[in-house]
């Protein structure tokens, strides 16, 4: 017998199932404003890993803005989050994502 939850289309087709993977959220932080960062989740080694950038701020109309760089290392542990090479960048928020697959 399996167990989970199916949620179902009105056309009767299959809309999610907890069988398949799906991404987990893992941690949330904000980065300063030209800063580094780096953050070590040692319960996620070995699954595939994403980040993604929110900007916090909405630039002002004409003026450019620039997310900061981010890499996924140390058996995808680590996640550092850096000012983009010769450019300033703004203050964003970093969601970090896991699936285990």
């Amino acid at each position: 017998m399996a167990y989970g939850l199916s949620v179902f289309k009105s056309d009767g087709s299959l809309g999610f199932s907890t069988a398949d993977i799906t991404w987990q959220t893992v941690a949330q932080f904000t980065v300063a404003a030209n800063a580094t960062v780096a953050n070590t989740y040692s319960e996620i080694a070995g699954m595939t890993v994403i980040a993604q950038r929110q900007l916090v701020n909405v630039p002002p109309n004409a003026q450019e803005d620039y997310v900061p760089n981010v890499v996924i290392s140390n058996n995808s542990q680590t996640i550092t989050v850096s000012p983009q090479s010769g450019l300033s960048s703004s203050q964003c928020i970093i969601h970090v994502l896991a699936q285990d697959t």
